[in-house]
């Protein structure tokens, strides 16, 4: 990554732990996409009060790559999913998921590969190939 790694934690204790799984998750973003130009991470508890219940942190991911900035916020407070994840490093496991997909699809719509309804491919060349 040209620009260092940036993690941070709002309302809740900085963790080595928590840092190291994060650490980790971007190096397999590296891996998977050639050029990630930086990545910043913030674990963030809603709320002080809701730390004694155990609900889990959210968490903010935005990824610069060449010409866009993806962002993947993992709310789960606010999914309304019944099988949420409950778990600080599950929660983050999930969120790199959704960034990893994310990060594919931009891969796809850069090199072209992406067709859309028209049937005319679109990309970075922005030739369709049709005349």
């Amino acid at each position: 990554m040209d620009i260092p790694l940036e993690i941070s934690f709002h309302n809740v204790e900085p963790s080595d732990g928590l840092k190291a799984a994060v650490r980790g998750h971007v190096a397999r973003l590296e891996k998977f996409h050639d050029h990630l130009i930086g990545c910043r991470v913030s674990i963030e508890m809603p709320h002080k009060s809701q730390k004694a219940v155990g609900n889990p942190p959210d968490i903010r991911i935005v990824l610069h790559v060449p010409s866009k900035e993806i962002v993947v916020s993992h709310e789960l407070k606010h999914d309304g999913h019944k099988k949420a994840a409950t778990d600080a490093y599950a929660v983050l496991e999930d969120a790199f998921q959704v960034a990893q997909e994310r990060l594919k699809e931009y891969r796809r719509i850069r090199h072209g590969d992406v067709k859309y309804k028209s049937g005319e491919p679109r990309g970075a060349g922005g030739e369709s190939g049709i005349t």
